[in-house]
């Protein structure tokens, strides 16, 4: 593998480091639920749309019904709080993946620096690793609510790599979504998609341009593999 060596891993956490639990189509249904009550058209709302596109595409819809800023900003509040009460209850169940511990512990024994970013609010992330036993290996933990900009949008990686020291060309992002591949190739960093649990509908089009796919049954094998190779590029450059 060409590049720059790499120093730190930035993981995703839901149907990465941990099994996929959050119950997104309830999430999903509850905020159309909220959103439906102050007159948002049917068609304009569907479960199998992403949380953050329903949000964003609702803040227009609002407006043009004629809510105000400020009564736009408490709907919204409204809806966050009811998928954050779903979010806990994944949370306290949280499992770690399988194969998962065994990469986490290498990368550090090999000295890289470990973080996470997540749609997930921070304090329901810390609580996921801290039930999953994992919270210690991360120096950072990056939420939806940490941020203005979430992943793919770079400021979510830049979040991160600023707190570490690190530059975005020095990580290498492990995540199982377009969203997550879709961070590491606008910010240049390099990228391995992991092929797990993930709902059918959640975009994984751009794990072609990942620098490795690798499968669930793979874990930790050639996840720890992979993170080899890009280690070796450290020992080439002594």
């Amino acid at each position: 593998m060409k590049g720059k060596p790499i120093k730190a891993i930035v993981w995703d956490l839901d149907g990465t480091l941990i099994d996929f639990r959050i119950n997104s189509i309830k999430a999903r249904r509850k905020a159309i639920k909220i959103l439906r009550s102050y007159g948002i058209p049917n068609d304009n709302l569907s479960s199998i749309t992403p949380l953050l596109e329903i949000v964003k595409a609702s803040r227009v819809t609002l407006s043009n019904l004629g809510f105000s800023n400020e009564k736009i900003e408490e709907i919204i509040k409204e809806v966050n709080n009811a998928v954050i009460l779903i979010e806990h209850d994944a949370a306290i169940k949280a499992t770690l993946t399988e194969g998962i511990l065994k990469v986490l512990e290498f990368a550090q024994d090999c000295g890289l620096k470990q973080a996470v970013f997540t749609y997930n609010t921070h304090r329901n992330a810390i609580i996921s690793l801290e039930t999953a036993g994992i919270s210690h290996f991360f120096e950072v933990v990056a939420g939806r609510d940490d941020i203005k900009n979430l992943k793919p949008h770079p400021d979510h990686l830049k979040y991160i790599c600023e707190r570490i020291g690190i530059d975005l060309d020095e990580i290498v992002v492990i995540g199982d979504t377009g969203r997550d591949i879709e961070a590491a190739l606008l910010t240049k960093s390099k990228s391995i998609a992991l092929n797990t649990k993930i709902p059918s509908f959640i975009k994984r089009d751009l794990f072609a341009e990942a620098d490795k796919v690798v499968e669930l049954h793979e874990i930790p094998n050639e996840l720890i593999k992979t993170l080899g190779e890009f280690l070796q590029l450290n020992k080439n450059k002594l």
